[in-house]
């Protein structure tokens, strides 16, 4: 991740948590910071941990809670929450079902693998 890309990371978790509002310089600083730490993790997946985050927490995000959800979720999965209903749809999965094992916890290689579902990239 780039500190462009940290820059909307930032900006998408300050719509979810008021904390993460400052002046635009300010924003830009903590961009470059994030975007040292979190330089091997793509932005989508770094979105994606930013919304799992939040279902369940109320702590603001810090740059080693993205990198733990990331590592929990196999940043090497292909598929991602962000994949939405129609490519599971479109491979005979039960997208309900996908995502209420999703936000019990489960990885969603782990749960399409159990499906009969190939994994792209793995």
């Amino acid at each position: 991740m780039n500190a462009q890309e940290a820059n909307v990371l930032l900006t998408k978790a300050a719509l979810l948590d008021g904390r993460f509002r400052r002046a635009p310089e300010d924003l830009a600083q903590m961009a470059i910071e994030w975007s040292t730490v979190l330089a091997d993790v793509p932005i989508g997946h770094a979105v994606d941990a930013v919304r799992l985050h939040y279902r369940r927490n109320v702590q603001m995000l810090m740059p080693a809670d993205v990198l733990v959800i990331v590592e929990d979720m196999g940043v090497g999965d292909a598929v991602r929450p962000s994949d939405g209903p129609e490519w599971l749809r479109a491979h005979g999965v039960n997208a309900e079902q996908f995502h209420e094992r999703l936000q019990a916890g489960e990885r969603p290689a782990r749960i399409l693998r159990e499906l009969g579902v190939g994994v792209p990239g793995e």
